[in-house]
């Protein structure tokens, strides 16, 4: 028996909820004609209720015409379905809301940062490849950590003209950012590490020209023979070129008798 009164909209998802198979002889589309029948028929008295309706496959539907079923464990299985259902929507809609929020949180984050930004250099906004560079910091680092990389940056290498950071030191600052964010990470597991890469940063802003590698290496030799950190880093305020700077940094390394490669 075809039901009548029943939309498309849900006969579509009693078939959903059903699995699109036929709840008396367990066959499924497209092997059958699926319908929808009353468990409890409309003749006596049934509505069109979801938890009243149930698959049936053209075949059981001709052959039930308006019995009511005798064991109500379909009816009992349906509504547990339903109530499963209803819960995976639930559950699906808190989790779209909560995916909504840690976007509306990263994009305020992300506004927040670019703020510090400006303020550590006046007069300057990041524009949309900056906040997107920004997106994968916050990826990668803690917020605190970027936000003291950012401090780093513009003490260490923003030129002011006039009081307003000229637009090449601008640059170059923000590109060191993520360099700083790494130096900090490794300097939480290896402190000596962490220094060695920060004064290697010192010398690569004040000095013309500084061969990166060779300075790691030199600096790892003179931590390991004794050389205190602290005064490796004045060291490395106060001379005037790479040469010189190279040059007493190997004579203290060849003093204590381990000759540099």
């Amino acid at each position: 028996m075809v039901s009548h009164g029943i939309g498309a909209k849900l006969r579509f998802e009693v078939f959903k909820r059903d699995a699109f198979t036929c709840a008396y002889c367990g066959r499924k589309a497209p092997d059958v004609i699926l319908q929808v029948d009353h468990i409890k028929p409309k003749s006596k008295g049934g509505t069109n209720d979801l938890l009243n309706l149930i698959t049936a496959c053209s075949d059981c539907n001709a052959g039930k015409s308006n019995r009511e079923l005798s064991d109500n464990l379909v009816l009992r299985q349906k509504r547990r379905q339903l109530e499963e259902l209803q819960a995976r929507k639930e559950q699906l809609q808190m989790m779209f809301e909560w995916q909504q929020e840690l976007l509306a949180l990263e994009t305020e984050t992300v506004a927040k940062l670019a703020e510090f930004w400006r303020a550590c250099a006046p007069g300057y906004d990041l524009n949309d490849a900056g906040r997107q560079e920004l997106r994968k910091l916050m990826a990668r680092f803690e917020v605190d950590d970027i936000m003291e990389a950012m401090k780093i940056a513009a003490g260490q290498y923003l030129v002011l003209v006039d009081g307003t950071p000229t637009q090449d030191s601008v640059e170059l600052a923000w590109k060191r950012v993520g360099g700083i964010c790494r130096i900090r990470l490794l300097g939480r597991d290896n402190p000596a590490l962490g220094r060695i890469y920060y004064i290697r940063g010192i010398l690569r802003n004040r000095l013309n020209y500084v061969n990166e590698r060779l300075a790691i290496e030199l600096l790892r030799h003179a931590v390991e023979l004794g050389a205190p950190v602290d005064s490796l880093e004045a060291h490395a305020k106060a001379v005037r070129n790479w040469t010189e700077w190279r040059s007493e940094i190997e004579r203290f390394i060849e003093s204590r008798g381990a000759p540099s490669e």
